[in-house]
């Protein structure tokens, strides 16, 4: 009969630990994203990148015809939800 006690004992003791560690990594890993996504906001709230428009470009696309620049720049605000903006497109030779 001692030892069922012991055993208990030792299970309980097994469970606190397990759900101690778990709350731990879940904690952590909650405030790794939430720190994260503070970082991107305020970074780009105080920090905005100057964006030049792929589509009021100069003309020079690298031999891209203009069709699929429209159908790339379409795609990324499409993905993006409008968030994303095409900066440059360069064609590279295989």
């Amino acid at each position: 009969m001692g030892q069922n006690i012991e055993d208990d004992s030792k299970m309980t003791e097994a469970l606190r630990l397990l759900f101690t560690g778990m709350g731990t990594v879940f904690f952590i890993l909650i405030l790794v994203v939430l720190l994260g996504n503070l970082i991107i906001r305020v970074t780009n709230r105080f920090a905005p990148v100057p964006i030049a428009s792929a589509a009021n470009s100069d003309g020079n696309n690298s031999g891209i015809e203009p069709s699929k620049l429209t159908a790339i720049i379409s795609a990324v605000e499409i993905a993006t939800q409008g968030k994303g903006k095409v900066i440059s497109v360069q064609k590279h030779d295989k």
